[in-house]
This record gives C-alpha cells, sequence and structure tokens, in this order.
C-alpha cells in the first residue's frame, strides 16, 4: 500500500493554522509570528513534508532553475566555476542543470533550445562556441542570460577575467628575467579569451621592442595537457628555440614539461614555463608552475548575482565585470644566463 505524500493542508492541520499562513512560512512572506512560524516548521519536520516544485512553478511561473552551459566540464577551471555557480545557486533555492556543450557547435544549439524548453528561470554561459549564432539567438531569448569570458558582447551582462592583462603580466615577467625568445602556446583563437590572451602576449612583446611573436596552436584547438605536450614538441622543432614558453592554460604548461624532459631539457634551466589559470595542480608540479591566478571564486559569485539581479527584476549596477589577474610567481621561471 502507496504511503500517502503529506500536503500543505496536512502541516496546517497540524500546526492549527490556515494552509495560507503555512504557505507564508514555506516561501517566507507575509508577516508570521516567531511563535507560529515555529509551530510550523516543527509540523513540517514531523510530516516530512517537501514542497511540490511542479505545482509551485505553475502558480509562480518560476521553476527555480538555473541553466548553466559550460564548454567543457572536464577543464578544472570551468568546473570550478561551475561548482561555484552551483553552491551560489543552492544558497539561494536555486537549483542548476548543467549542459556540458564540450566545444560542440551543435552540442550547444541543441542545449540552447533545450533550455528554452525547460522553462529554466535565467541562464549562465561559460565560454560560448559559436559566437555569431549562439549571441543572435540570445539576444533575441527572453531568458535572463549572464555571459562568462564572452565580453565582447555588450548587450548581455558578462563577467571575465583580464586576459589581456594576464597574458601581458605573464609575458613581462619573462621578459624582465632577460628572456628575449619567447613562445607562447595558445588555445582556440576562436575563443574570446584566447584571443585576449594571444593580444596580451603581443602588446608586452612590442612594448619591449621584441617584435617577433611565436604563436603555436595545438592541433586540435584544446587546451588539455595532450595539446601543450604536442604544441612544445612541435615547437621544438622549430628555429630558433625559444627560452620561455608561455601557455594559455596551466594544462597546456604541465603538458609542455613532459615534451621538455623527454628533449632532455630541464625546467627552469634550459627553459622556463608559465601557465594562466592557477589550477590546484600548479603548486604540485616539479618544479611548481608560475602562472597567473584567476579569481575563480568571483567570477561565479559575480555571474551569479547578476543573474539574480535580472531575475529579481533590479537593474544591475553595472553588466559588464573585468576582474584583475594575479602574477604568482613560483620555480619555473628562472633568469635567463
Amino acid at each position: 500500500m502507496a504511503v500517502r505524500t503529506p500536503t500543505m493542508k496536512d502541516v496546517a492541520h497540524l500546526a492549527g493554522v490556515s494552509v495560507q499562513t503555512v504557505s507564508c512560512v514555506v516561501n517566507d512572506t507575509g508577516s508570521i509570528s516567531p511563535e507560529t512560524r515555529q509551530r510550523v516548521l516543527q509540523a513540517i519536520e514531523q510530516l516530512n513534508y517537501r514542497r511540490d516544485p511542479i505545482a509551485r512553478s505553475m502558480r509562480t511561473r518560476q521553476t527555480r532553475l538555473i541553466a548553466l552551459l559550460v564548454l567543457d566540464i572536464t577543464n578544472p577551471v570551468l568546473s570550478v566555476i561551475a561548482s561555484n555557480v552551483e553552491a551560489a545557486a543552492y544558497a539561494e533555492d536555486y537549483n542548476v542543470l548543467l549542459y556540458n556543450v564540450s566545444q560542440d557547435v551543435r552540442r550547444e544549439q541543441a542545449f540552447l533550445e533545450a533550455v528554452a524548453e525547460r522553462r529554466a528561470d535565467g541562464m549562465i554561459i561559460v565560454n560560448a562556441v559559436d559566437r555569431q549564432h549562439t549571441f543572435a539567438l540570445l539576444e533575441e531569448s527572453t531568458i535572463p542570460t549572464v555571459l562568462v569570458d564572452c565580453v565582447e558582447t555588450p548587450a548581455l551582462p558578462s563577467v571575465a577575467v583580464n586576459n589581456f592583462r594576464g597574458a601581458y603580466l605573464a609575458t613581462q615577467h619573462a621578459i624582465e628575467l632577460g628572456h628575449r625568445q619567447i613562445a607562447h602556446l595558445c588555445g582556440a583563437l576562436t575563443l574570446e579569451v584566447a584571443r585576449q590572451r594571444a593580444d596580451g602576449y603581443r602588446q608586452a612583446l612590442a612594448d619591449y621592442g621584441l617584435h617577433e611573436p611565436q604563436l603555436v596552436t595545438p592541433l586540435n584547438d584544446r587546451w588539455d595537457y595532450h595539446s601543450g605536450y604536442y604544441a612544445t614538441r612541435k615547437l621544438l622543432e622549430g628555429s630558433p628555440r625559444p627560452t620561455a614558453i608561455f601557455a594559455a592554460g596551466d594544462q597546456m604548461a604541465i603538458g609542455a614539461y613532459r615534451a621538455l624532459a623527454e628533449a632532455g631539457l630541464r625546467v627552469p634551466d634550459d627553459m622556463s614555463v608559465i601557465g594562466f589559470d592557477d589550477i590546484e595542480a600548479a603548486q604540485f608540479t616539479i618544479p611548481p608552475l608560475t602562472t597567473i591566478r584567476q579569481p575563480l571564486d568571483q567570477i561565479a559569485g559575480n555571474a551569479f548575482r547578476l543573474l539574480l539581479d535580472l531575475l529579481d527584476g533590479r537593474q544591475p549596477e553595472t553588466t559588464s565585470i573585468i576582474l584583475p589577474p594575479e602574477l604568482i610567481v613560483r620555480d619555473s621561471t628562472g633568469r635567463l644566463p
């Protein structure tokens, strides 16, 4: 025999109050005395009452669902951002629907259609792939949306680290250590974040009178260990060989370590290496990796707060938040003899 699920009416009967009073306590609305609120909460606990999200969404026209589209959830930077967004959403009684785009344009388009069908209250997109079609679709959409690392789209609120500045700091650090041949392992230049980091690298070279950038783009356009490994092998085949490598991401930098070791080169004695992101693994490599730190918790927190403002009908004080990066100097960079 099936056990009947307790209702709001059951809670009201046990607490000796009206259904409306229970609704006010559950939804944290209205003016309820502390004594009455406590009586209702005790009845809820005793009956193990749970709100019906479907019925609630039909009444309020809100689903309490946030769609989170992430470029590649296997990337440790993006997974940390996703985790922080979920934590912020949970604290505000929102659930998160995670969509892993996996750098696939077709998946991104399909997910955007799915979000519309599921009637999510709002959406956060971390690193959009198909800028032309995705942003055109978003500008026509009625779903409140916040972008992460897509600041070139002023029509929508966005949060990002200053990627240009971070890349500049990384390249400047190598130059000030005496390096003149500095290579850059790029991310996929179809992504705004990769272009900004490449531009910061180029600008630092130009400002110090170095006009021969060495950009190496991984064949598979990914930012992982494998791409850094193979890009570094390709780099070492060329001439002149650089004395320092600035990788667009820490995973790529760590992949470069292996390629350098296989070539009999030591870090930093023979080659200085700089990453970007400051993922957890960066401090555990041998030697620990010099890198650019992104404030990932602040990126996620600001993105969710912007979205919350939109959902609550408030106009955010600013719709474009650019956070400062930080150079973290460890043992993978050294002064050129």
